[in-house]
Protein backbone atom coordinates (compact mmCIF):
# COMPACT_ATOMS: atom_id res chain seq x y z
CA UNK A 1 0.00 0.00 0.00
CA UNK A 2 1.38 3.41 -0.30
CA UNK A 3 1.48 6.05 2.46
CA UNK A 4 1.63 9.89 2.15
CA UNK A 5 3.81 11.84 4.85
CA UNK A 6 2.48 15.64 4.82
CA UNK A 7 3.37 17.95 7.37
CA UNK A 8 1.40 20.09 8.92
CA UNK A 9 2.11 23.58 10.07
CA UNK A 10 1.40 27.44 9.33
CA UNK A 11 2.06 26.10 5.89
CA UNK A 12 1.41 22.48 5.10
CA UNK A 13 3.52 20.55 2.76
CA UNK A 14 2.02 17.69 1.02
CA UNK A 15 3.75 14.20 0.08
CA UNK A 16 3.11 14.05 -3.21
CA UNK A 17 4.94 10.67 -3.92
CA UNK A 18 4.84 8.38 -0.59
CA UNK A 19 6.31 5.48 -0.01
CA UNK A 20 4.88 1.21 -0.50
CA UNK A 21 4.43 -0.14 3.19
CA UNK A 22 2.90 -3.22 3.89
CA UNK A 23 1.37 -2.75 6.81
CA UNK A 24 -0.03 0.39 7.95
CA UNK A 25 1.69 0.64 11.27
CA UNK A 26 5.31 0.63 9.13
CA UNK A 27 4.04 3.63 8.11
CA UNK A 28 3.24 5.02 11.47
CA UNK A 29 6.79 3.97 12.54
CA UNK A 30 8.46 5.78 9.73
CA UNK A 31 5.96 8.76 10.67
CA UNK A 32 7.77 8.59 13.99
CA UNK A 33 11.45 8.30 12.68
CA UNK A 34 10.12 11.42 10.44
CA UNK A 35 9.39 13.07 13.41
CA UNK A 36 12.48 12.22 15.31
CA UNK A 37 14.62 13.63 12.38
CA UNK A 38 12.77 17.41 12.30
CA UNK A 39 13.20 17.72 16.15
CA UNK A 40 16.78 17.33 15.26
CA UNK A 41 16.99 19.37 12.38
CA UNK A 42 14.32 21.92 13.63
CA UNK A 43 16.10 24.55 15.96
CA UNK A 44 13.36 26.28 17.23
CA UNK A 45 10.21 24.76 18.99
CA UNK A 46 7.04 24.46 17.24
CA UNK A 47 4.37 23.27 18.90
CA UNK A 48 1.95 22.48 15.63
CA UNK A 49 4.49 20.77 13.30
CA UNK A 50 2.96 17.41 12.80
CA UNK A 51 3.50 14.58 10.54
CA UNK A 52 0.42 13.80 9.30
CA UNK A 53 0.10 9.64 7.38
CA UNK A 54 -2.36 9.75 4.54
CA UNK A 55 -3.23 6.39 2.99
CA UNK A 56 -3.87 5.92 -0.62
CA UNK A 57 -7.54 6.51 -0.55
CA UNK A 58 -6.25 10.27 1.10
CA UNK A 59 -7.67 9.25 4.38
CA UNK A 60 -5.58 10.52 7.80
CA UNK A 61 -4.72 7.16 9.52
CA UNK A 62 -2.17 8.48 11.90
CA UNK A 63 -0.99 12.29 13.11
CA UNK A 64 2.62 12.49 14.90
CA UNK A 65 3.64 15.58 16.72
CA UNK A 66 7.38 16.58 15.87
CA UNK A 67 7.08 18.61 19.88
CA UNK A 68 5.41 17.39 22.67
Amino acid sequence: MRFYFDTSDSLPIRDEVGRNFALASEAVMYAKYLAADLRCLEPDVRPRLSIRVIDEDREQIHEEAVFT
